[in-house]
Formats: structure tokens, C-alpha cells, sequence
């Protein structure tokens, strides 16, 4: 049930040998049986996020429109956890009240713009998983399985990588623009990347070498925010992680620096692309990309500038644009923009909320998805509690939020299932980690023996 989603959304070689690699390594691993330890419930949240994480766009819209898999899996698992979710706990309160801000602004603007109002709402309603996965994650053992899993997205995401990279040199295959691989996501490349600079003790020098095919991956895809999300996460790690993990980030930061510069003079050689005049284009203040974000952000904020107060609503486009020209009224729908070719969302998560809800609500916002940071301090100061391995773990985590902070800011992510899953798991991991005694020293217990001479 874990493997064989991937013939939903890969080519069928690729599917295949997938599912044979990931049941070795399931066994190898001894990952199933932690697996089969799992409730139902928690059987299916890991399934989801599992493929959330690897799939993204592929898997989230997995359905028939407007049921996908996330709406499914996401209202079911509110139904399991009902008992859970209805005690309603302190740190989840904020959380709470974004919901229900997003669900009330869905119902108001519902009668006018319909399912588009909903759609849109969901931006604040998705906030929901957190209080979904503080639950599912309250002992630590959920925490040892995520990890877990992680190994086995490193070696399938390599699997993916290298089959792709394959098919191009095969000439099977063309690398487009916008590099290799970018159909099927980037956030758990980006997050392979960051383990590679923490001291894991489960996670040897054999995963590091297949996380370092990362390395290109991720550059191949010339995504800046990926970049700078990443840099973002090795300065926080650096910053408030131990001497051995500010060791580890120099070691593998050098040694990541000549891989790189190795793959950067091979790849040129074998693909038929001019690598570096990207890169040029890539790096330049006046290339497209840039230029369509700075203008759609001044173009948002004039619409917020209308509405400061309250907000412009849910249910219609803020925006519309087609071949980098911005109209300033939007007569048309969601589906008649895409339809077109246009683009309707801004590439900012945060000044979308913050038009479309008004400055009334958006600093409630940001204290929900700031909150997490408020306890490093606190998880600092148990840095050395329960070995280095713990607090690699939250490091990570950590740098997985800081991750998200950067793409949210650059990419339309807290708006679609897929992107907003991942920033809302790791608020939610976060903020359970300490409860679930990942600080906590573990108990062992000896028994005596007495034994007797003749």
C-alpha cells in the first residue's frame, strides 16, 4: 500500500522498479514492521503524506475534481481523530480560529462565486492539518518512522533522479528549461539536501552518498527559492545546532561545492544544453520570472490598498495575467483564466492572505505559522538531554520550516493541496516534538542476575 500508488503517477519502469526497491529496503530496514505497529488511522496518515512528499502536484490531484485525495484523506482523518481534535488544546487554538475565519469567509462569498469561494478559503482552512498531525505524531516512535521513511525517499528519489537523467542522455527524453524532474516536486529533494548536513544515527555514510545526487538535482531544477530556502535552513542549523553538526555543515558544504562543480563540467559535456548560459539567465535581476513577481506583487498589493480592512474576499481572481501583461480588472473565472493560459494567483502566499483577508486577520496568521519559533529556546536549552540523534531530528525540522518560509514567499504554496500539506506538517511536527518525549532521556532497564558457581 505504500509502493503501489507509484502506478498511478510514474511511468510504469519506473513504477516497478520502485515497488521492487522499496519492498528490499521496507524489509532491509525493518521499516515495515514499524508500519504494521501502525492504527488504521495513522496507517493512512503515512501512506498520504508519504506520496504527498514524494508525488506532490501528481499525487495531490489524484481524483475527480473538486474531490481529490487530499480532501478525502484529510476528512477522513478528521472523523478518526474526532475525540482527539475536540479537546481543544491550547497551542492549537490559533489554528482553530484560522479555520474557521477561512470557513466563514467561504460561506459568505459562497452564494456569489460558489465552489471558486471555497477553493480560495482553503488557503487559511488547510491550517487544519496541524491539529491532524500534533495528534498523530504524539509518541516518539511516529517521529522514529518519519525518519525512517525518509531513507526510503532518499533512495526513490535517487531511483527517480537517475532513471530521468537516464532517458535524457538516451535522447528518450528532452531537459527542458526549467530542468529535469520538476513535474514530480521539490520540496523533498531540498529537504534530502539539509539531511545531508546533519549527524543522523541512523542515516550512514551509504544514504549521505545517494543524498549527495541531490546535490545537481536540485540545481537542475533552477529554482531560486530551492536555493535560498536551502541556504536559509544551513544558516538557522548552523546557527543553533551543536559542534557537531556546525562540523558536518563545513565538511559536507566543501565536498557538496567540488561534487557540484564535477557535475556542472560533466553534464555540459553529455546533454546538448548550455548549462551555464541558464544559469546566466537564471542569475540575472531582468529575467522573466523575477520580473512577473515583482510586477504581480505590486499589482496585489494595489488591490489590498482597496481593501486593507476587511479584505478583497475569496471566490475571484486578485490578479490576471497572459504572456507578462497585467490587466487591472478580472472578468473572468478560475477555470476560464487557466483555460486561457493566464495567471491568477500571485506568487506569494503571504500577501495573498493578506489581501484577500484584510490586516485585521493576517497577524493572527503570522503568529500561527511563526508559533513554532518561539520555543527554540526552550528545545536549545535540551540540546544535549537525549543525544545528538534527537536534536538532529529537530534541526531538521526546523530547517524544513525555514524551507517552506522561503517557497511560500516565492511560489503559490499555501493555496493547492500539495505544497501546503508540507508547510503545515512541519508547524505541526514542531510543535508536538517536545510533547511526544523526543527530549526525554529513554529508560532502560536492567535486570539482575544472580548465577551460581558449583
Amino acid at each position: 500500500m505504500f509502493l503501489l500508488p507509484f502506478l498511478l503517477y510514474e511511468d510504469l519502469l519506473l513504477a516497478v522498479i520502485m515497488i521492487g526497491v522499496g519492498l528490499l529496503l521496507l524489509h532491509y530496514e525493518k521499516i515495515g514492521s514499524a508500519i504494521r505497529r501502525l492504527e488504521w488511522r495513522e496507517y493512512l496518515f503515512f501512506i498520504y503524506m508519504f506520496h504527498m512528499l514524494f508525488g506532490e502536484r501528481h499525487f495531490a490531484y489524484l481524483g475527480v475534481e473538486p474531490i481529490f485525495v487530499t480532501e478525502l484523506a484529510l476528512g477522513v482523518l478528521t472523523i478518526a481523530y474526532a475525540r482527539d481534535l475536540l479537546k481543544i488544546r491550547r497551542v492549537l487554538m490559533v489554528y482553530y480560529l484560522i479555520v474557521m475565519i477561512g470557513a466563514a469567509f467561504a460561506a459568505f462569498y459562497f452564494f456569489e462565486y460558489r465552489l471558486d469561494a471555497v477553493r480560495d478559503a482553503f488557503m487559511l482552512i488547510y491550517a487544519f492539518w496541524v491539529p491532524v498531525v500534533y495528534h498523530v505524531f504524539r509518541r516518539r516512535n511516529h517521529y522514529d518512522l518519519f525518519f525512517a521513511l525518509l531513507k526510503l525517499l532518499i533512495v526513490l528519489k535517487a531511483i527517480a533522479y537517475g532513471y530521468e537523467a537516464l532517458m535524457i542522455i538516451l535522447g528518450h527524453r528532452s531537459l527542458s528549461f526549467e530542468g529535469f524532474r520538476f513535474g514530480v516536486g521539490y520540496v523533498v529533494p531540498s529537504l534530502i539536501v539539509i539531511s545531508l548536513f546533519l549527524p543522523f544515527r541512523h542515516i550512514g555514510w551509504k544514504y549521505k552518498l545517494l543524498s549527495l545526487i541531490m546535490i545537481p538535482a536540485v540545481f537542475t531544477i533552477f529554482h531560486r527559492s530551492i536555493f535560498l530556502g536551502i541556504l536559509l535552513a544551513v544558516a538557522v542549523i548552523y546557527l543553533i545546532g551543536s559542534n557537531v553538526s556546525r562540523k558536518i555543515i563545513l565538511t559536507y558544504g566543501i565536498s557538496s561545492l567540488i561534487f557540484l562543480i564535477g557535475f556542472l563540467i560533466l553534464y555540459n559535456t553529455l546533454v546538448d544544453v548550455d548549462i551555464f548560459r541558464i544559469l546566466e539567465l537564471k542569475s540575472s535581476l531582468d529575467e522573466g520570472n523575477i520580473n512577473y513577481r515583482v510586477l504581480s506583487w505590486e499589482h496585489v498589493m494595489e488591490k489590498f490598498y482597496e481593501n486593507f480592512l476587511l479584505g478583497y474576499g475569496v471566490g475571484r481572481p486578485v490578479m490576471f495575467a497572459y504572456q507578462n501583461i497585467f490587466y487591472s480588472t478580472v472578468e473572468m473565472t478560475y477555470f476560464e483564466i487557466r483555460d486561457f493560459g493566464g495567471n491568477a494567483q500571485p506568487h506569494n502566499s503571504y500577501l495573498n492572505i493578506l489581501t484577500r483577508f484584510g490586516i485585521l486577520i493576517f497577524p493572527l496568521f503570522l503568529y500561527a505559522i511563526f508559533l513554532p519559533l518561539f520555543r527554540i529556546n526552550h528545545h536549545v536549552s535540551k540540546k544535549n538531554s537525549n543525544g545528538y540523534h534527537s536534536y538532529s531530528m529537530y534541526l531538521l525540522l526546523i530547517g524544513f520550516l525555514m524551507l517552506m518560509y522561503v517557497f511560500a514567499f516565492f511560489n503559490v504554496v499555501l493555496e493547492g493541496p500539495h505544497h501546503s500539506f508540507a508547510f503545515w506538517l512541519a508547524i505541526g511536527m514542531l510543535l508536538s516534538f517536545g510533547r511526544a518525549g523526543n527530549f526525554s532521556p529513554r529508560i532502560v532497564r536492567i535486570k539482575k542476575t544472580e548465577y551460581y558457581l558449583e
